[in-house]
């Protein structure tokens, strides 16, 4: 039977670690970052196009992106259980055999981009059918929290089912950990927002938006931050739900 989970002190541990993972992966961090670069200079110069064709490219190097990003995923799975690290082209290759694991982080990226689109909807369109969604969404990312590191981590004994069946009960509890931990980063990059809007000459609206560098520099960290946030909470949570132990790890 999986642990209950705690809450306090959840988000200090989840910000030490996720400051520590960075900083100790530094190389596998920098490589991300400069993919991170480089897809929004490409996809940015891609959306600009009034053809299919670009809107495609543009798709599919996001796609592209989010499949490198799962070898830092799982370099930050391993720092955070206490596991021995591996070098960035070990896990590339250990990614690139795990077809689940790609189809499990493909999955959200498209959840994700379900729900962009959904945003820029008129509410009128949508109707009550937003909160049933919403709800449904959240239940089904906090079912599947700890299904991530099973698939990464070879040789464990627990399995995507068991991992499944332990957050059975525990769907609200993730979402408030989450809710919680989540809240001050994007309370300082819609702060950091508004200060660049404010600082720009152009007016904000239509008729003009701020300088394209700025936008860059004020999504890119947060969105990395974002992604070792989520890591470090998923593989936080999968520990704490008594579903690893180090005896466990196989090679």
């Amino acid at each position: 039977m999986a642990a209950p989970l705690q809450t306090r002190g959840s988000t200090f541990a989840a910000y030490r670690d996720a400051f520590r993972a960075v900083t100790s992966l530094w190389r596998e961090t920098g490589l991300v970052t400069l993919a991170m670069i480089v897809q929004s200079l490409l996809t940015a110069r891609m959306s600009g196009s009034k053809n299919s064709s670009g809107s495609l490219t543009a798709a599919l190097i996001e796609i592209a992106v989010t499949i490198l990003l799962v070898p830092y995923t799982m370099a930050i799975y391993r720092h955070v259980l206490g596991l021995r690290p591996e070098s960035a082209q070990t896990l590339l290759n250990e990614a690139m055999r795990r077809k689940d694991l790609i189809a499990y982080h493909l999955g959200w990226f498209l959840i994700g981009i379900l729900w962009a689109r959904v945003a820029i909807l008129p509410m009128a369109a949508l109707g009550l059918l937003m909160i049933p969604a919403f709800v449904l969404t959240i239940w089904l990312t906090s079912r599947l929290f700890t299904v991530g590191p099973t698939l990464a981590i070879e040789g464990l004994e627990v399995t995507p089912q068991a991992a499944f069946r332990a957050t059975v009960g525990q769907v609200w509890t993730i979402f408030y950990i989450g809710f919680r931990v989540a809240l001050p980063l994007v309370a300082l990059a819609l702060l950091l927002g508004v200060l660049v809007f404010a600082s720009s000459d152009q007016p904000v609206g239509r008729a003009g938006t701020p300088p394209s560098i700025l936008t860059e520099i004020l999504i890119l960290p947060f969105s990395l931050f974002g992604l070792v946030l989520r890591a470090v909470l998923e593989a936080q949570i999968f520990r704490d739900l008594g579903l690893f132990s180090p005896r466990r790890e196989v090679g």
